[in-house]
Protein backbone atom coordinates (compact mmCIF):
# COMPACT_ATOMS: atom_id res chain seq x y z
CA UNK A 1 0.00 0.00 0.00
CA UNK A 2 0.94 3.55 -0.44
CA UNK A 3 2.26 5.70 2.25
CA UNK A 4 -0.76 7.10 3.61
CA UNK A 5 -2.23 10.88 2.88
CA UNK A 6 -4.76 10.68 5.56
CA UNK A 7 -4.04 8.98 9.52
CA UNK A 8 -6.91 8.47 12.40
CA UNK A 9 -5.23 7.10 15.39
CA UNK A 10 -7.50 6.06 18.03
CA UNK A 11 -9.96 8.18 17.73
CA UNK A 12 -12.97 8.08 20.63
CA UNK A 13 -16.45 10.26 20.65
CA UNK A 14 -18.72 9.66 23.24
CA UNK A 15 -22.53 11.54 23.40
CA UNK A 16 -24.10 11.24 26.45
CA UNK A 17 -22.35 8.80 27.92
CA UNK A 18 -23.16 6.22 25.05
CA UNK A 19 -19.63 5.37 22.84
CA UNK A 20 -19.72 6.11 19.47
CA UNK A 21 -16.27 5.41 18.75
CA UNK A 22 -14.00 3.61 20.69
CA UNK A 23 -10.26 3.64 19.60
CA UNK A 24 -10.23 4.01 16.11
CA UNK A 25 -7.69 3.76 13.76
CA UNK A 26 -7.70 4.13 9.98
CA UNK A 27 -5.04 5.32 6.96
CA UNK A 28 -5.95 6.92 4.08
CA UNK A 29 -4.13 6.37 0.60
CA UNK A 30 -4.07 9.00 -1.95
CA UNK A 31 -5.34 6.91 -5.21
CA UNK A 32 -7.41 4.21 -3.20
CA UNK A 33 -11.26 4.01 -2.39
CA UNK A 34 -11.57 2.73 1.07
CA UNK A 35 -14.24 1.42 2.29
CA UNK A 36 -15.81 2.28 5.49
CA UNK A 37 -18.26 -0.70 6.62
CA UNK A 38 -20.49 -1.30 9.55
CA UNK A 39 -24.88 -1.94 10.55
CA UNK A 40 -26.65 1.60 11.19
CA UNK A 41 -24.83 2.73 14.75
CA UNK A 42 -21.59 1.22 13.97
CA UNK A 43 -20.02 4.83 14.10
CA UNK A 44 -19.23 5.30 10.45
CA UNK A 45 -21.45 8.45 10.00
CA UNK A 46 -19.92 9.93 13.47
CA UNK A 47 -16.18 8.78 12.09
CA UNK A 48 -16.85 10.71 8.84
CA UNK A 49 -18.24 13.76 10.81
CA UNK A 50 -15.04 14.24 12.98
CA UNK A 51 -12.99 13.79 9.38
CA UNK A 52 -15.31 16.74 8.04
CA UNK A 53 -14.76 19.01 11.17
CA UNK A 54 -18.46 18.55 11.78
CA UNK A 55 -17.91 17.12 15.25
CA UNK A 56 -14.82 17.07 17.82
CA UNK A 57 -13.08 14.10 18.59
CA UNK A 58 -12.78 13.55 22.03
CA UNK A 59 -9.50 11.50 21.99
CA UNK A 60 -6.71 10.20 19.80
CA UNK A 61 -5.14 12.27 16.26
CA UNK A 62 -5.27 12.76 12.98
CA UNK A 63 -2.48 13.71 10.25
CA UNK A 64 -3.38 15.07 7.00
CA UNK A 65 -0.30 15.05 4.33
CA UNK A 66 1.99 14.31 7.05
CA UNK A 67 0.63 17.32 9.34
CA UNK A 68 -1.58 17.45 12.48
CA UNK A 69 -5.09 18.27 11.55
CA UNK A 70 -7.85 18.92 13.76
CA UNK A 71 -10.28 21.05 12.15
CA UNK A 72 -12.84 22.64 13.88
CA UNK A 73 -15.20 23.53 11.09
CA UNK A 74 -16.95 22.11 7.97
CA UNK A 75 -15.00 25.31 6.30
CA UNK A 76 -11.90 24.44 8.03
CA UNK A 77 -11.62 21.35 6.99
CA UNK A 78 -12.87 22.26 3.37
CA UNK A 79 -9.92 24.54 2.98
CA UNK A 80 -7.52 22.19 4.41
CA UNK A 81 -8.74 19.51 1.56
CA UNK A 82 -11.22 17.19 2.86
CA UNK A 83 -14.56 17.09 1.76
CA UNK A 84 -17.75 15.43 2.62
CA UNK A 85 -20.52 14.74 0.83
CA UNK A 86 -23.58 13.40 3.01
CA UNK A 87 -26.44 11.16 2.67
CA UNK A 88 -29.25 13.43 3.01
CA UNK A 89 -28.28 16.36 0.44
CA UNK A 90 -27.82 20.12 1.79
CA UNK A 91 -29.60 22.11 -0.75
CA UNK A 92 -30.35 26.01 -0.50
CA UNK A 93 -34.11 25.07 -2.08
CA UNK A 94 -34.62 28.55 -3.57
CA UNK A 95 -30.61 28.76 -5.53
CA UNK A 96 -30.08 27.39 -8.41
CA UNK A 97 -28.25 24.06 -9.15
CA UNK A 98 -25.53 25.91 -10.69
CA UNK A 99 -25.54 28.24 -7.40
CA UNK A 100 -26.12 25.15 -5.37
CA UNK A 101 -22.51 23.77 -7.24
CA UNK A 102 -21.29 26.53 -6.49
CA UNK A 103 -21.99 27.55 -2.59
CA UNK A 104 -18.59 28.13 -0.99
CA UNK A 105 -16.58 29.11 -3.78
CA UNK A 106 -18.87 31.66 -5.48
CA UNK A 107 -16.91 33.26 -8.56
CA UNK A 108 -17.27 37.05 -7.85
CA UNK A 109 -16.06 40.14 -8.88
CA UNK A 110 -15.84 43.20 -6.09
CA UNK A 111 -18.45 41.32 -4.17
CA UNK A 112 -20.93 41.28 -7.76
CA UNK A 113 -21.41 37.61 -8.57
CA UNK A 114 -20.55 36.09 -11.99
CA UNK A 115 -23.87 34.11 -13.07
CA UNK A 116 -22.56 33.08 -16.07
CA UNK A 117 -19.44 32.10 -15.19
CA UNK A 118 -20.75 30.28 -12.30
CA UNK A 119 -23.08 28.70 -14.69
CA UNK A 120 -20.26 27.10 -16.82
CA UNK A 121 -18.38 25.59 -13.61
CA UNK A 122 -21.41 24.22 -12.97
CA UNK A 123 -21.86 22.56 -16.29
CA UNK A 124 -18.58 21.65 -16.29
CA UNK A 125 -18.90 19.98 -13.03
CA UNK A 126 -22.23 18.14 -13.81
CA UNK A 127 -20.66 17.13 -17.22
CA UNK A 128 -17.43 15.50 -15.13
CA UNK A 129 -19.94 13.03 -12.66
CA UNK A 130 -22.07 12.31 -15.85
CA UNK A 131 -25.07 14.04 -14.77
CA UNK A 132 -25.30 16.66 -17.66
CA UNK A 133 -28.62 14.94 -18.89
CA UNK A 134 -30.01 14.42 -16.03
CA UNK A 135 -29.27 18.01 -14.16
CA UNK A 136 -30.29 21.19 -15.45
CA UNK A 137 -27.89 23.58 -13.83
CA UNK A 138 -30.51 27.10 -14.42
CA UNK A 139 -32.90 24.81 -12.54
CA UNK A 140 -34.00 25.92 -8.87
CA UNK A 141 -33.07 23.51 -6.19
CA UNK A 142 -36.61 22.92 -4.88
CA UNK A 143 -38.10 21.22 -7.86
CA UNK A 144 -35.09 18.67 -7.73
CA UNK A 145 -35.41 15.02 -6.80
CA UNK A 146 -33.81 13.15 -3.81
CA UNK A 147 -31.64 11.64 -6.26
CA UNK A 148 -30.96 14.30 -8.15
CA UNK A 149 -29.86 16.69 -5.04
CA UNK A 150 -27.49 14.19 -4.50
CA UNK A 151 -26.09 14.13 -8.02
CA UNK A 152 -25.68 17.97 -7.23
CA UNK A 153 -23.99 17.63 -3.61
CA UNK A 154 -21.25 14.98 -5.70
CA UNK A 155 -21.04 17.71 -8.46
CA UNK A 156 -20.23 20.50 -5.67
CA UNK A 157 -17.28 18.35 -4.04
CA UNK A 158 -15.88 17.72 -7.57
CA UNK A 159 -15.69 22.02 -7.92
CA UNK A 160 -13.49 22.10 -4.64
CA UNK A 161 -10.66 19.85 -5.98
CA UNK A 162 -10.27 17.80 -2.27
CA UNK A 163 -7.48 15.64 -1.73
CA UNK A 164 -9.71 13.75 0.22
CA UNK A 165 -13.11 12.95 -0.33
CA UNK A 166 -15.60 11.07 1.87
CA UNK A 167 -18.94 9.61 0.52
CA UNK A 168 -22.15 9.07 2.60
CA UNK A 169 -24.23 6.88 0.83
CA UNK A 170 -23.74 8.62 -2.23
CA UNK A 171 -25.72 6.29 -4.32
CA UNK A 172 -29.02 5.61 -1.81
CA UNK A 173 -31.23 6.78 -4.27
CA UNK A 174 -29.64 6.72 -7.32
CA UNK A 175 -30.86 3.84 -9.72
CA UNK A 176 -27.76 1.51 -11.10
CA UNK A 177 -27.45 3.70 -14.20
CA UNK A 178 -26.86 6.84 -12.38
CA UNK A 179 -24.39 5.08 -9.65
CA UNK A 180 -22.32 3.54 -12.51
CA UNK A 181 -22.25 7.30 -13.78
CA UNK A 182 -21.07 8.57 -10.26
CA UNK A 183 -18.79 5.81 -10.06
CA UNK A 184 -16.99 6.61 -12.88
CA UNK A 185 -16.49 9.86 -12.29
CA UNK A 186 -15.43 9.05 -8.56
CA UNK A 187 -12.37 6.59 -10.15
CA UNK A 188 -11.41 9.87 -12.34
CA UNK A 189 -10.58 11.47 -9.02
CA UNK A 190 -9.10 8.63 -7.48
CA UNK A 191 -6.81 8.01 -10.60
CA UNK A 192 -5.81 11.81 -10.21
CA UNK A 193 -4.54 11.18 -6.56
CA UNK A 194 -7.47 11.76 -4.29
CA UNK A 195 -8.07 9.62 -1.53
CA UNK A 196 -11.77 7.93 -0.77
CA UNK A 197 -13.49 7.21 2.46
CA UNK A 198 -16.82 5.18 1.33
CA UNK A 199 -19.67 4.74 3.34
CA UNK A 200 -21.78 2.48 1.78
CA UNK A 201 -24.31 -1.17 2.95
CA UNK A 202 -24.42 -1.77 -0.95
CA UNK A 203 -22.03 -4.74 -0.73
CA UNK A 204 -22.23 -5.04 -4.54
CA UNK A 205 -20.79 -1.85 -5.67
CA UNK A 206 -18.37 -1.49 -2.77
CA UNK A 207 -16.76 -4.87 -4.18
CA UNK A 208 -16.88 -2.92 -7.44
CA UNK A 209 -14.91 0.42 -6.66
CA UNK A 210 -13.15 -0.15 -2.81
CA UNK A 211 -9.65 -1.31 -3.00
CA UNK A 212 -9.76 -1.85 0.76
CA UNK A 213 -12.43 -1.71 3.54
CA UNK A 214 -12.30 -1.34 7.50
CA UNK A 215 -15.66 -2.51 9.47
CA UNK A 216 -17.00 -1.24 12.55
CA UNK A 217 -18.87 -2.63 15.44
CA UNK A 218 -20.34 -1.01 18.08
CA UNK A 219 -17.80 1.84 17.29
CA UNK A 220 -14.97 0.02 17.30
CA UNK A 221 -12.26 -1.79 14.57
CA UNK A 222 -13.39 -5.30 14.11
CA UNK A 223 -11.76 -6.10 10.59
CA UNK A 224 -9.48 -3.89 8.19
CA UNK A 225 -7.74 -5.26 4.92
CA UNK A 226 -7.90 -5.82 1.34
CA UNK A 227 -11.56 -6.97 -0.35
CA UNK A 228 -9.94 -9.23 -2.66
CA UNK A 229 -9.45 -11.69 0.68
CA UNK A 230 -12.72 -11.08 2.36
CA UNK A 231 -16.11 -12.43 0.80
CA UNK A 232 -19.35 -11.17 1.66
CA UNK A 233 -19.89 -13.66 4.18
CA UNK A 234 -16.87 -12.56 6.13
CA UNK A 235 -17.74 -8.86 5.32
CA UNK A 236 -21.43 -9.28 6.75
CA UNK A 237 -20.39 -11.62 10.05
CA UNK A 238 -18.00 -8.76 11.08
CA UNK A 239 -20.32 -5.89 10.70
CA UNK A 240 -23.00 -7.99 12.47
CA UNK A 241 -21.32 -11.39 14.48
CA UNK A 242 -24.00 -13.47 12.04
CA UNK A 243 -24.20 -14.26 8.66
CA UNK A 244 -26.02 -12.74 5.82
CA UNK A 245 -29.66 -13.45 5.19
CA UNK A 246 -30.58 -13.32 1.29
CA UNK A 247 -33.47 -11.58 -0.10
CA UNK A 248 -36.03 -14.23 -0.47
CA UNK A 249 -38.17 -13.55 -3.23
CA UNK A 250 -42.08 -13.21 -2.08
CA UNK A 251 -44.29 -16.81 -2.75
CA UNK A 252 -46.53 -16.61 -5.57
CA UNK A 253 -49.66 -15.87 -4.75
CA UNK A 254 -53.67 -15.05 -6.04
CA UNK A 255 -54.89 -11.60 -5.08
CA UNK A 256 -58.60 -10.99 -6.70
CA UNK A 257 -60.21 -7.99 -4.95
CA UNK A 258 -59.20 -4.69 -6.41
CA UNK A 259 -57.83 -2.32 -4.03
CA UNK A 260 -57.30 0.75 -6.15
CA UNK A 261 -57.97 1.78 -9.65
CA UNK A 262 -57.26 4.56 -11.99
CA UNK A 263 -55.98 5.38 -15.59
CA UNK A 264 -54.27 2.13 -16.56
CA UNK A 265 -53.04 1.36 -12.96
CA UNK A 266 -55.05 -0.91 -10.68
CA UNK A 267 -53.29 -2.53 -7.55
CA UNK A 268 -55.14 -5.38 -5.69
CA UNK A 269 -55.85 -6.17 -2.22
CA UNK A 270 -53.02 -7.70 -0.71
CA UNK A 271 -49.99 -7.13 -3.50
CA UNK A 272 -46.95 -5.78 -3.36
CA UNK A 273 -46.27 -4.19 -6.62
CA UNK A 274 -42.63 -2.27 -7.52
CA UNK A 275 -41.79 0.61 -9.47
CA UNK A 276 -38.99 1.20 -10.91
CA UNK A 277 -36.78 3.30 -13.28
CA UNK A 278 -34.10 6.04 -13.56
CA UNK A 279 -33.95 9.18 -11.76
CA UNK A 280 -35.57 11.66 -13.05
CA UNK A 281 -38.09 9.18 -14.49
CA UNK A 282 -41.03 10.58 -12.81
CA UNK A 283 -41.40 8.18 -10.16
CA UNK A 284 -41.69 10.17 -7.14
CA UNK A 285 -43.89 12.57 -8.63
CA UNK A 286 -46.13 9.79 -9.74
CA UNK A 287 -46.83 8.65 -6.21
CA UNK A 288 -47.18 11.83 -4.69
CA UNK A 289 -49.95 12.66 -7.33
CA UNK A 290 -51.40 8.59 -6.79
CA UNK A 291 -51.29 9.87 -2.78
CA UNK A 292 -53.51 12.75 -3.60
CA UNK A 293 -55.77 10.45 -5.25
CA UNK A 294 -56.29 7.56 -3.57
CA UNK A 295 -56.03 8.84 -0.13
CA UNK A 296 -53.24 6.37 0.35
CA UNK A 297 -50.41 7.06 3.00
CA UNK A 298 -47.25 7.44 1.78
CA UNK A 299 -43.55 6.98 3.12
CA UNK A 300 -41.61 9.92 1.48
CA UNK A 301 -37.46 8.97 0.45
CA UNK A 302 -36.71 12.22 2.33
CA UNK A 303 -36.78 10.95 5.72
CA UNK A 304 -34.73 14.56 6.56
CA UNK A 305 -36.93 17.20 4.79
CA UNK A 306 -40.83 15.15 5.01
CA UNK A 307 -40.60 12.01 6.45
CA UNK A 308 -39.87 13.52 9.81
CA UNK A 309 -39.20 16.36 12.32
CA UNK A 310 -35.79 15.25 13.77
CA UNK A 311 -35.95 17.28 16.96
CA UNK A 312 -39.07 15.70 18.22
CA UNK A 313 -39.79 12.64 19.95
CA UNK A 314 -40.36 8.62 18.05
CA UNK A 315 -43.62 9.00 20.15
CA UNK A 316 -45.00 12.29 18.96
CA UNK A 317 -43.71 12.20 15.28
CA UNK A 318 -45.38 8.64 14.98
CA UNK A 319 -48.87 10.10 15.96
CA UNK A 320 -48.71 13.83 13.87
CA UNK A 321 -50.69 12.74 11.42
CA UNK A 322 -53.51 11.75 13.93
CA UNK A 323 -53.35 13.63 17.16
CA UNK A 324 -56.84 14.29 17.28
CA UNK A 325 -57.19 10.10 18.29
CA UNK A 326 -54.47 11.30 21.02
CA UNK A 327 -56.81 12.53 23.25
CA UNK A 328 -60.10 14.28 24.45
CA UNK A 329 -62.00 17.79 23.84
CA UNK A 330 -58.48 18.95 21.51
CA UNK A 331 -56.13 17.62 24.57
CA UNK A 332 -53.60 15.38 23.47
CA UNK A 333 -52.01 12.27 26.21
CA UNK A 334 -49.02 11.57 26.12
CA UNK A 335 -49.63 8.40 27.35
CA UNK A 336 -51.78 7.55 24.90
CA UNK A 337 -48.90 8.69 22.40
CA UNK A 338 -46.74 6.48 24.47
CA UNK A 339 -49.21 3.37 24.45
CA UNK A 340 -48.71 3.56 20.61
CA UNK A 341 -45.12 4.40 20.23
CA UNK A 342 -44.83 1.66 22.82
CA UNK A 343 -47.12 -1.27 20.26
CA UNK A 344 -44.94 -0.45 17.45
CA UNK A 345 -41.63 -0.39 19.03
CA UNK A 346 -42.15 -4.12 20.00
CA UNK A 347 -43.99 -5.16 16.75
CA UNK A 348 -41.36 -4.37 14.93
CA UNK A 349 -38.48 -4.36 16.76
CA UNK A 350 -37.64 -0.55 17.11
CA UNK A 351 -34.27 0.02 18.72
CA UNK A 352 -34.50 3.16 21.00
CA UNK A 353 -33.81 4.09 24.52
CA UNK A 354 -37.73 5.05 24.91
CA UNK A 355 -40.89 6.53 23.48
CA UNK A 356 -39.75 10.05 23.45
CA UNK A 357 -36.05 9.65 22.18
CA UNK A 358 -35.26 11.94 19.09
CA UNK A 359 -36.06 10.48 16.17
CA UNK A 360 -32.67 12.59 14.21
CA UNK A 361 -30.75 10.13 17.28
CA UNK A 362 -31.71 7.24 15.56
CA UNK A 363 -30.46 4.94 13.28
CA UNK A 364 -31.44 5.19 9.19
CA UNK A 365 -33.21 1.44 9.59
CA UNK A 366 -35.00 2.24 12.87
CA UNK A 367 -36.50 5.62 11.60
CA UNK A 368 -37.59 3.68 8.47
CA UNK A 369 -39.06 1.16 10.71
CA UNK A 370 -41.11 4.51 12.86
CA UNK A 371 -42.11 6.02 9.44
CA UNK A 372 -43.97 2.92 8.41
CA UNK A 373 -45.68 2.15 11.31
CA UNK A 374 -46.76 5.78 11.43
CA UNK A 375 -48.90 4.40 8.12
CA UNK A 376 -49.68 0.84 9.32
CA UNK A 377 -51.20 3.01 13.10
CA UNK A 378 -53.67 5.19 9.93
CA UNK A 379 -54.88 1.96 8.69
CA UNK A 380 -55.56 3.26 5.18
CA UNK A 381 -55.92 -0.28 2.84
CA UNK A 382 -53.53 1.77 0.37
CA UNK A 383 -49.81 1.91 1.52
CA UNK A 384 -46.98 3.90 -0.86
CA UNK A 385 -43.37 3.59 -0.18
CA UNK A 386 -40.53 5.33 -1.80
CA UNK A 387 -37.76 3.86 -1.59
CA UNK A 388 -37.94 1.89 2.06
CA UNK A 389 -34.79 1.00 2.64
CA UNK A 390 -32.48 4.09 1.30
CA UNK A 391 -29.28 3.96 2.97
CA UNK A 392 -30.68 1.35 5.80
CA UNK A 393 -27.93 -1.59 6.17
CA UNK A 394 -28.24 -5.29 5.16
CA UNK A 395 -29.88 -6.88 8.53
CA UNK A 396 -32.46 -3.90 8.65
CA UNK A 397 -33.36 -4.08 4.94
CA UNK A 398 -34.62 -7.33 6.09
CA UNK A 399 -36.07 -6.36 8.64
CA UNK A 400 -38.19 -3.76 6.44
CA UNK A 401 -39.08 -6.38 3.89
CA UNK A 402 -40.65 -8.69 6.18
CA UNK A 403 -42.99 -5.83 7.84
CA UNK A 404 -44.04 -4.88 4.05
CA UNK A 405 -44.60 -8.55 3.43
CA UNK A 406 -46.44 -9.05 7.03
CA UNK A 407 -48.48 -5.84 6.06
CA UNK A 408 -49.30 -7.52 2.60
CA UNK A 409 -50.57 -10.21 4.30
CA UNK A 410 -52.91 -8.49 6.80
CA UNK A 411 -54.40 -7.20 3.64
CA UNK A 412 -52.66 -4.02 2.74
CA UNK A 413 -51.89 -2.99 -0.80
CA UNK A 414 -48.40 -1.95 -1.17
CA UNK A 415 -46.89 0.48 -4.48
CA UNK A 416 -42.69 0.40 -3.53
CA UNK A 417 -40.92 2.71 -5.60
CA UNK A 418 -37.07 1.50 -5.05
CA UNK A 419 -34.13 2.20 -7.50
CA UNK A 420 -32.60 -1.25 -6.26
CA UNK A 421 -33.86 -3.31 -9.12
CA UNK A 422 -33.06 -6.75 -6.47
CA UNK A 423 -35.42 -5.15 -3.99
CA UNK A 424 -38.49 -5.31 -6.73
CA UNK A 425 -37.42 -8.37 -7.60
CA UNK A 426 -37.46 -10.37 -3.95
CA UNK A 427 -40.17 -7.93 -2.58
CA UNK A 428 -42.87 -7.77 -5.01
CA UNK A 429 -45.82 -9.13 -6.98
CA UNK A 430 -45.51 -7.19 -9.69
CA UNK A 431 -43.53 -4.88 -11.36
CA UNK A 432 -43.88 -2.09 -14.04
CA UNK A 433 -41.06 0.53 -15.08
CA UNK A 434 -41.39 3.87 -15.44
CA UNK A 435 -39.74 5.98 -18.38
CA UNK A 436 -39.56 9.82 -19.20
CA UNK A 437 -42.84 10.25 -16.86
CA UNK A 438 -44.57 7.21 -18.27
CA UNK A 439 -45.68 3.96 -16.51
CA UNK A 440 -45.75 0.78 -18.17
CA UNK A 441 -47.74 -2.08 -18.10
CA UNK A 442 -46.95 -4.14 -14.65
CA UNK A 443 -46.31 -7.82 -15.11
CA UNK A 444 -45.29 -10.95 -12.86
CA UNK A 445 -41.94 -10.76 -11.20
CA UNK A 446 -41.18 -13.76 -12.31
CA UNK A 447 -41.56 -11.93 -15.99
CA UNK A 448 -38.73 -9.72 -15.19
CA UNK A 449 -34.67 -9.72 -14.69
CA UNK A 450 -32.30 -7.35 -13.44
CA UNK A 451 -31.17 -6.73 -17.28
CA UNK A 452 -34.62 -6.54 -18.50
CA UNK A 453 -35.62 -3.89 -15.81
CA UNK A 454 -32.79 -1.37 -16.45
CA UNK A 455 -32.78 -1.54 -20.00
CA UNK A 456 -36.63 -1.06 -20.23
CA UNK A 457 -35.81 2.10 -17.30
CA UNK A 458 -32.86 2.77 -20.44
CA UNK A 459 -34.89 2.93 -23.51
CA UNK A 460 -38.53 2.91 -22.38
CA UNK A 461 -39.28 -0.31 -24.99
CA UNK A 462 -43.08 -1.10 -23.94
CA UNK A 463 -43.64 2.24 -21.85
CA UNK A 464 -44.36 4.99 -23.92
CA UNK A 465 -46.78 2.50 -26.17
CA UNK A 466 -48.79 1.38 -22.84
CA UNK A 467 -49.35 4.96 -21.37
Amino acid sequence: MKSPIFRLTGISKTFGGVHALRKVDLDLAAGEIHAILGENGAGKSTLLRIMAGAEILDAGSMQLSGKNYFPRSPRAARTAGVCVVHQEPAIAEHQTVADNINLGCEISSFGIIDRAGQLRKARQALKAIGAEAIVDPTALASTLTSGTRQLVEIARAFVTQPSVLLLDEPTSSLGRVEADQLWDAVRTMAKSGVAVALVSHRLDEVRRVANRATILRDGAVVESGELSILDDDALVRAMSGSVAKELQARSARTHENICFQADSFEIRRGEIIGIGGLVGSGRSRWLRELALKSGAARVSEDRRGEGFAQSLSIAENLTLPFLSRMGRWGIVLSSEQARVANKWREALSIKCTDPWQRVGDLSGGNQQKIAIARVLEQGTALILVDEPTRGIDVSAKAAIHEILRHAADDGHSIVVVSSDTRELLALCDRIAVMFRGSLGVSKATNEWTEHSIVDTALRGAGVESAA
